[in-house]
């Protein structure tokens, strides 16, 4: 026979009762057992190495892996300025008009042949990026990640997947193969793009030119990584992926895309399994350590 406990109930009108065996039943005779406690979670002190096991264990969890192979149909251009000092950047957008005056005050024939040489060559020049101890030329690979993007708005995705803004901002990202970081486009650049570009100032219309240091029919290879979590895989199916890869490749990508430059073939996607981030550092620790 149940007996009275001295437990309030919720409701003041009612009380909950415990059994002679001491398990607690709620009103209506349904008993809740002690073994119903929250679980204690045991956490332990772990090694360098067992933490690198687990690390490496959830990489491989974490992500599903797409190994995307393009081509570019003709020319794929650098967008990044040569030089980012403000008068070089002034220069760029006034085309030469700033150096004829600065050139009139230099009396020196040698030094005004230099500065009308160096303006020729470096002037409104966009490159690829060199990097220390890397041959090549290279783009990062964020540039990647955010025409993806774009593409995936353009077609309305983002508006018509409640969510998958979110997903493709912070679940999906793109990095190169060799380097999480950039995309190796060739050994060097096979040429420069020069146009003329018109623009309406203050002081009335104002014409600069433009440099592009351009690679030619290059292919190159991507990695998208996708979390696999259902906050994101719900977001970014295959099909919506495959429709804005579509859309992409004649969109383009690099610099002067509204010329038609970037344009691009999607040659494969490929599953990558068994393959982990690289996450955990190979850099062996010091004495210090």
């Amino acid at each position: 026979m149940a007996r009275k406990a001295a437990v309030k109930a919720d409701d003041p009108s009612k009380t909950a009762v415990e059994d002679d065996g001491g398990g607690v039943a709620a009103e209506g005779g349904e008993k809740k057992s002690k073994d119903d406690k929250p679980k204690r979670v045991l956490v332990r002190a772990k090694s360098r190495e067992q933490w690198a096991g687990l690390l490496k264990k959830a990489s491989e969890q974490a992500w599903r892996r797409l190994l995307l192979t393009i081509q570019f149909r003709e020319w794929y251009l650098a967008g990044k300025p040569a030089s980012l000092d403000a008068a070089n950047a002034m220069l760029k957008a006034r085309g030469l008009v700033d150096f004829a005056t600065v050139a009139e005050d230099v009396t020196d024939p040698a030094e005004r042949e230099a500065m009308a040489k160096d303006v020729s060559e470096k002037a409104g020049l966009c490159e690829f990026v060199r990097r220390e101890g890397h041959p090549g030329i290279w783009v990062p690979s964020n540039n990647f990640k955010a025409g993806l993007k774009e593409n995936w708005s353009v077609l309305g995705l983002r508006n018509e997947i409640r969510g998958s803004r979110g997903a493709m901002a912070e679940g999906m990202f793109v990095t190169g193969v060799h380097d999480s970081d950039w995309v190796r486009m060739g050994d060097a650049p096979d040429g420069v793009h020069v146009a003329v570009a018109h623009t309406e100032g203050k002081s009335g219309p104002v014409s600069s030119i433009k440099r592009h240091e351009y690679v030619s029919r290059a292919r190159i290879q991507l990695v998208i990584m996708i979390a696999n979590a259902n906050a994101v895989a719900d977001k970014i199916s295959d099909d919506e992926l495959s429709k804005t890869l579509i859309h992409y490749m004649e969109h383009g990508a690099g610099a002067c895309r509204s010329q038609g430059f970037g344009k691009f073939d999607v040659v494969s996607v490929e599953e990558m399994e068994g393959v982990s981030a690289p996450v955990v550092s190979t850099v062996q620790p010091t004495s210090d350590d």
